[in-house]
Parts: structure tokens; C-alpha cells; sequence
């Protein structure tokens, strides 16, 4: 089965790379690219990964025909992703708009407006984590942060807070009027290193990959992204990835007598284990063609889920799981329930939410859908001739969710981050750089 993971994986990455070249900019102008080389990462080079280290999440048996199956679910998604972009006018070669930096009083607003009660949320959910031994908080995270929905997802608007500040100073680089000066890269770097350091400490490690890929897409709708040049910051990817992972396996034994286990494993274990615990989804889909007999489609349930899941659950008590509790109940049931104590939800991911509530005509409709989604984002954005970095954060945001996050987020969690973020993006556009007057009584 390795020899067909590897097959899938080189055949999507030779397709992308084929209109790819040697510009990493493509990727930003053509956002379905993103998109294969996603589905390639996620649903075929792990599963390889992991099949050469007999690595696994769930201690089940998995038949050659279940993983096959779950092979050809990745291949009909990404295939069908692909069909609603081309069908909605993704082929074409529009022009993307010009960048121009932040005015002074735009940037106080996006300070206001963002910067502030992000780094607040950050500051208040890192004090949290430090009020509670590390062990406990790591093993019951999920109950401890209950209701407090609004500060998690005001956290992750801090990461597009951040590649506002550095696409800002990119642009301001690279366009007409005076540049920024050299020394604000030291408190800019200073606020990207505080928001990893605070999402590492909170155990959201796939936050800190979020804020590296919307930085680096953001940096395309400036610099041409050479390949040569980009293959330079590998390195430092590894690392990162391999720190990351060590982390992982820290919290993961932090109350066992076995977490010296770290210091003995080599770093191709921790980056294994590391990349199975951030973006091994493709063993949902697995599991579901293995135990088709254990489990009936939830037709909806988890779309429903995540369209009301703004909603704080203060005032809706018996609002309803999203697909990764809707899993977990699958493999294990009765396993999560809002009275349980230490509970673990699993990430799904698109395809896996698409197949657990219709089949395979979810997965057509999810893929169509999501590729329809990421050309019309493609679309509005190209109608404009020139935007400041917040509309280039705002679109390189969507274009990662609709290319990448969904592909291995849970839906509900995705969709709400994704949602109330980019409604406190479009309050800073729609005030713009306009002056507000206050009309006073007094003629």
C-alpha cells in the first residue's frame, strides 16, 4: 500500500508543479494549487509516512481494501474540488490588484480594531494555561476552556494580526513614499514570537504552522518567490516541525514515568509522530471504509453544527457536536459527552465531514463546493485594482482555509475561527482611511 500513497502523492505534486515552475507566487495567484499540493500532503505522503513506520492513530486492523478505499475517497475530493474551481471561472489568468502600505491612521485602526483584543485573548487564555499544573491542563484542555469560545477565536485572529504587520513592512518596502524604518522589524518580529510562544504554550501547535503558511502567502503578493530561494527556509521548516513535534510528545507523557521516551527516540520518530498528530485525517477516512457496518451518515448534522456554532453555548446549552465529537462517538461510543471529564474531540478534516454525512456524493459536493469557494474568493479579490495589507491578509487567510485548513480542521472549529476573524478584517476595510466625524449639537 506504500508503493500507492507514494504513486498518489508524486502524481498531485508533479500536476502542481507542472503550472508551478520555479514561482512560488503562482501559488498565490492560483490558489487551486495550494489545494492539490494539500490534498497530496495530507491524504498521501502521511499515509506513506506512516505506513513505512507502521505508524497509526486509532489501534484498529485496516484492510488493503479499506486503505484503497480511502485512497480512491482522497482522489474523488481532490478531483472534484478541482472541477467546481475550473467550473467557476478558476482557469482563467485574472490580474490581482497592486499593494500599497498602511497609511498612519489605518494602522492605529487596525491596532484598535485587531491587534488589541487579539493580543488580549492571547494574553488571557496563556494566563489561564499558567494557572493549571501543565499535565492536567494538557490531558483536559477541552473542558477547561469551556465558554471560553470568543477568546480562542479572537487568539487566532492574532496570527492575521500578525502578517498584517509583516506585509505592511514588506509593502512599504516595495512601493512608492518612505519606507518603514529597519528598527520596527524588532517589535513586529517581537509580536509574531509571542503569539507562537503563546499558541505552543496552549498546546495549539497547528496555530504556529497557520501563522507560517499566511506569512508566507501574504509575502507572494509581493515577492516573486523564487524556488531556489524559498528551498533556503527548508531548514529551518525542519526544525521548527522537529521542535514541534518533541513538544508534542512532551505534553503527551507529561504525567506517565515514560517521558524520558523523547530523549531516546530518533528525530525521524518525532517528526512522524509529530506529523501524525497534526495531519494524519487520512486515517478517518480508513477507519470509516473499515467499520462501514459500525456507523450510519449523520445527513447534515455536523454542517448544522458549525453554521450555528457562533452561538456561545451559555446561551444554547444543548447546541449540537460538531463532526469531530461526532467521530470520536463513531469509534468510541458514548465516549464524549458535554458532562465528560478529559475529554479528546478528533480533528476530521473536509473529506472525512463529507463522507460521514452523505457518502460519496458528500465527498463530490464537499470537494465541488470547496473549489467553487476558493475561485469565487479569487474572483472578488482580482476586482480590485489596489489594497492595502489588510485586504492581501484577508485573502491569502481564505485562500489557506479553503485550501488547506478545511482539508484537516474540524469543520465547526474551522468554519467559526474563519468567520468571526474575517468579520473583524472587513470592519477595518470598511472604515478604511476615511476620517470619522463626530457631528457635534452645536452648529
Amino acid at each position: 500500500m506504500a508503493i500507492l500513497y507514494f504513486v498518489f502523492f508524486i502524481g498531485l505534486v508533479m500536476l502542481a508543479f507542472t503550472r508551478i515552475g520555479g514561482r512560488l507566487d503562482r501559488l498565490f495567484v492560483n490558489p487551486i494549487l495550494v489545494f492539490i499540493l494539500t490534498v497530496a500532503f495530507i491524504y498521501g505522503f502521511i499515509p506513506w509516512l506512516k505506513d513505512l513506520h507502521q505508524v497509526q492513530t486509532y489501534p484498529f486492523y485496516y484492510s488493503f481494501d479499506a486503505k484503497l478505499a480511502a485512497l480512491m475517497f482522497s482522489l474523488v475530493f481532490c478531483l472534484s474540488g478541482i472541477g467546481g474551481y475550473a467550473f467557476n471561472g478558476g482557469l482563467s489568468r485574472p490580474v490581482l490588484p497592486q499593494v500599497r502600505s498602511l497609511t498612519r491612521r489605518e494602522r492605529r485602526r487596525v491596532l484598535v480594531l485587531v491587534g488589541i483584543p487579539a493580543m488580549c485573548a492571547v494574553i488571557y487564555l496563556a494566563r489561564t494555561v499558567a494557572s493549571y499544573d501543565l499535565a492536567d491542563y494538557m490531558k483536559d484542555r477541552i473542558m477547561i476552556r469551556r465558554g471560553m469560545g470568543p477568546a480562542v477565536v479572537l487568539a487566532f485572529a492574532a496570527i492575521c494580526y500578525c502578517a498584517i504587520l509583516v506585509t505592511n513592512y514588506l509593502a512599504s518596502r516595495r512601493t512608492d513614499g518612505p519606507p518603514l524604518a529597519r528598527w520596527r522589524l524588532l517589535p513586529i518580529g517581537g509580536v509574531v514570537l509571542v503569539v507562537a510562544v503563546a499558541f505552543v504554550a496552549m498546546g495549539n501547535r497547528n496555530f504556529v504552522f497557520i501563522l507560517i503558511a499566511i506569512l508566507l502567502l501574504a509575502s507572494l503578493s509581493i515577492y516573486r518567490g523564487e524556488i531556489g530561494r524559498a528551498l533556503m527556509l527548508l531548514p529551518l521548516l525542519l526544525i521548527i516541525a522537529l521542535g514541534l513535534s518533541a513538544w508534542a510528545k512532551v505534553r503527551t507523557t507529561l504525567d506517565s514515568a515514560d517521558s524520558s521516551s523523547v530523549t531516546s527516540e530518533g528525530p525521524v520518530q518525532l517528526l512522524v509522530y509529530g506529523l501524525n498528530g497534526a495531519f494524519g485525517n487520512a486515517e478517518n477516512l480508513t477507519w470509516l471504509a473499515q467499520n462501514d457496518s459500525r456507523w450510519d451518515f449523520v445527513y447534515g448534522e455536523t454542517v448544522f453544527a458549525a453554521a450555528v456554532n457562533p452561538i456561545p453555548r451559555a446561551l444554547w446549552p444543548d447546541k449540537p457536536f460538531g463532526g469531530g465529537p461526532a467521530l470520536r462517538n463513531m469509534i468510541y461510543p458514548g465516549s464524549y459527552t458535554l458532562e465528560g471529564e478529559k475529554l479528546t474531540s478528533y480533528t476530521t478534516g473536509l473529506p472525512t465531514e463529507g463522507y460521514m454525512n452523505f457518502g460519496l456524493l458528500g465527498l463530490i459536493a464537499f470537494g465541488a463546493i470547496n473549489g467553487a469557494c476558493l475561485a469565487g474568493i479569487r474572483k472578488v479579490y482580482a476586482r480590485r485594482r489596489v489594497v492595502t495589507p489588510v485586504g492581501v491578509v484577508i485573502y491569502s487567510f481564505s485562500i489557506f482555509m479553503f485550501s488547506s485548513g478545511f482539508l484537516y480542521m474540524e469543520l465547526l472549529g474551522g468554519w467559526s475561527r474563519y468567520f468571526i476573524t474575517l468579520l473583524l478584517l472587513y470592519a477595518v476595510t470598511w472604515v478604511g482611511n476615511r476620517p470619522i466625524r463626530m457631528r457635534g449639537a452645536m452648529a
